[in-house]
């Protein structure tokens, strides 16, 4: 088998951060794309960037600070902003740069305004140097692995809902969220189609939802987890996600379930699963000779399977002495509703 040797080194900045986590997971299961990072230390040191910056065909800058003081937030985002335009000016053949912004890119807020400068610096180096460069506009990004109290409200009422703890509505403003693998799968996109000078993109995002609906439906998530054990209607893929970031944040000892348990003559019953759309998944074990069912429903379905063993089933109609017999058994399993 031929080995696929990578043809684009993309490198990564802020490599420890959540959405770097999952970008370099994505990417490295690319055989044509080898992943490098950067170090922290070499974001402050221009011999280190300036090396880090000529391995690379892309560079996916995605360092930097989004809480904390204002003029701390940018200083530090147009600091790293000034230094990486400055190695990318003393590089003859630069890379394509992918550069993270915000929807809040056009706010008074410090960490919209680094962003900002951040973006007219790379369109000042375009310009000069007839570099490339793609700007992302991104909105509030959610997934597994987003930090409580920094990365998004999400993530903290996750958090908040799995450890015993009271979520608040401070401003019940609409947000408008993107889960983190998605917006991994447009990073790649524009890894792979670099454009001639400056290109905008911006990211829509999955949903768009108040703060208070969203601390609404998290808390529909807890109550079926904890309280009633059912896995809640997941058809709409921002509740998928959604309940899959909220699990994320859930403890792993409090992953265990323990269903009740019944037992008689027959054997042994016990549900391993309820849905919130209606229905019930059963596990059980039958002795030898015993005998189950011999009822009806007028409503509820119910499919049968042996994983295990042998066994006869027996289907009739209700008023009708015909009998169709199924003989099954758990080396072939096959299902008899």
């Amino acid at each position: 088998m031929r080995t696929i040797k990578p043809s684009i080194t993309v490198g990564i900045t802020g490599s420890r951060g959540f959405i770097a986590s999952h970008l370099i997971r994505r990417l490295s299961a690319e055989k044509d794309i080898r992943v490098v990072t950067c170090p922290r230390a070499d974001l402050q040191n221009p011999f280190g960037l300036a090396s880090f910056i000529r391995e690379c065909d892309t560079i996916v800058h995605l360092a930097g600070a989004n809480r904390g003081d204002e003029r701390e937030v940018y200083q530090i985002n147009s600091g790293l902003a000034d230094r990486l335009v400055e190695a990318l000016t003393s590089d003859d053949k630069p890379p394509h740069v992918i550069f993270a912004s915000t929807t809040e890119r056009d706010r008074a807020n410090g960490y919209g305004r680094s962003k900002k400068y951040g973006e007219d610096q790379l369109r000042k180096w375009a310009a000069r140097k007839g570099g490339r460069a793609t700007v992302l506009v991104i909105p509030n990004v959610y997934g597994a692995g987003c930090r409580p109290y920094y990365n998004s409200v999400v993530a903290t009422f996750c958090h908040q809902l799995t450890h015993d703890q009271l979520p608040i509505v401070i401003d019940d403003q609409q947000l408008e969220l993107l889960w983190v693998n998605d917006l991994v799968e447009a990073i790649l996109e524009a890894v792979r189609r670099p454009p001639a000078g400056v290109e905008v993109a911006r990211i829509a995002g999955s949903a768009r939802i108040t703060v208070s609906q969203l601390l609404s439906k998290l808390q529909s998530f807890r109550h079926s987890y904890f309280d009633e054990q059912i896995v809640p209607n997941l058809t709409d893929p921002f509740d998928a996600s959604l309940y899959t970031t909220f699990l994320s944040h859930v403890e792993l000892k409090d992953h265990c379930h323990r269903p009740r348990l019944q037992s008689d003559a027959r054997g042994q019953l016990f549900e391993i699963l309820r849905l919130a759309g209606g229905g019930q998944i059963f596990f059980s074990t039958t002795k030898p000779g015993a005998i189950r069912g011999n009822h009806f429903h007028s409503r509820k379905i119910e499919w049968f399977c042996v994983v295990r063993g042998e066994a006869v089933i027996r289907l009739r109609r209700v008023g009708d002495g015909s009998v169709s017999e199924f003989r099954v058994s758990g080396a072939s399993p096959q299902f008899i509703s």
